[in-house]
């Protein structure tokens, strides 16, 4: 299954707060060993294929440590096929890597789900990984949102939340918004959609796009603005929960992005390090968003973003070492 992603407003990053200290509560989890060699979970988006999973840890030079996927989500009888439990690799342990799900709140139809549906969800996704993790609304603030009202919305979250783990009570649940305010009629205050005690990861999706990371002004925009990284990150880390990036690359098909650009994985790795090495497990996924079809050119590899993807091996290589 193809994940169609309709890049929206701006997205960042920041060099001004770069070497900040979080004002946040430290996260109270022992960090696990990832396969990686990273101090996070490192892995993402492999267009729903096991093999392409596997063949981008042999091109990066380390395993993946986590796969993420979609539902198909036009109607509730598409979004209980379980498809997408065929798109982690042969060496996908669950007890180690993490197996990361996309799931609407309403299918497209505007169906909300009876509660078995929730529950026989919950069932499905944790045979794959019986403590995955579930990006629940994800981009809650673009996009497909159906958050145009608040309490509704929070309401129907929670409830999900509820029969998700009456079925599968280890699975962790993703707050995920896209970076940048509110768009397409959504909320505009995004931090009221946040459901306090049924939540246990904030994660963010950011990709090289307006303002592009390609100046200092610019980068230092995606960070410092408000709903950019250090916001979800101190957001986070106020609450005492870990932060993510759930969806992140350049993206070359858009001219509004800065095209084929190392610089946007030097800044994120930058970033990432920092906050891991300061607050150490407070960075708890990092999913690469490898898509390759014409929409988006996200992709990474020996002929996909060339220099962007030799900035983010060699990323990854001196991750691994320090």
């Amino acid at each position: 299954m193809k994940r169609v992603h309709p890049f929206s407003a701006a997205l960042a990053v920041t060099l001004v707060l770069l070497t900040g200290a979080t004002s946040g509560p430290a996260y109270a989890r022992s960090t696990p060993k990832y396969a990686s060699g990273l101090p996070w979970s490192d892995g993402g988006f492999f267009e729903h294929s096991a093999a392409k999973a596997s063949a981008f840890a042999q091109w990066r030079g380390a395993p993946v440590d986590n796969i993420t996927a979609y539902t198909s989500r036009a109607t509730w009888n598409q979004q209980l096929n379980d498809w997408w439990a065929g798109t982690v690799p042969s060496s996908f342990k669950p007890a180690r890597d993490d197996f990361i799900l996309s799931v609407p709140l309403w299918t497209d139809d505007g169906q909300a789900g009876t509660d078995q549906q929730w529950q026989e969800l919950g069932r499905k996704i944790s045979a794959v990984d019986p403590d995955g993790l579930v990006r629940l609304g994800w981009e809650m603030n673009c996009c497909f949102s159906h958050a145009t009202d608040a309490q509704k919305w929070r309401k129907q979250f929670s409830r999900a939340v509820t029969q998700l783990r009456t079925s599968a009570p280890r699975l962790q649940i993703v707050f995920n918004p896209n970076e940048g305010g509110a768009q397409n009629g959504t909320t505009p205050a995004i931090e009221k959609l946040y459901v306090k005690g049924k939540v246990d990861i904030i994660a963010l999706d950011s990709y090289d796009w307006w303002k592009p990371f390609t100046t200092a002004s610019n980068i230092n925009s995606h960070f410092t603005k408000k709903y950019g990284w250090n916001y979800w990150y101190k957001f986070a880390r106020d609450r005492g929960l870990p932060f993510a990036l759930a969806e992140f690359s350049v993206s070359s098909a858009s001219s509004a992005s800065g095209g084929d650009n190392p610089k946007f994985f030097d800044v994120t790795y930058r970033w990432l390090q920092q906050k891991a090495k300061s607050d150490p497990g407070s960075i708890r996924f990092v999913s690469l968003f490898n898509e390759s079809a014409p929409y988006c050119e996200c992709a990474l590899s020996a002929t996909q973003n060339r220099k962007a993807a030799g900035k983010y091996k060699s990323l990854i290589a001196r991750a691994q070492k320090n």
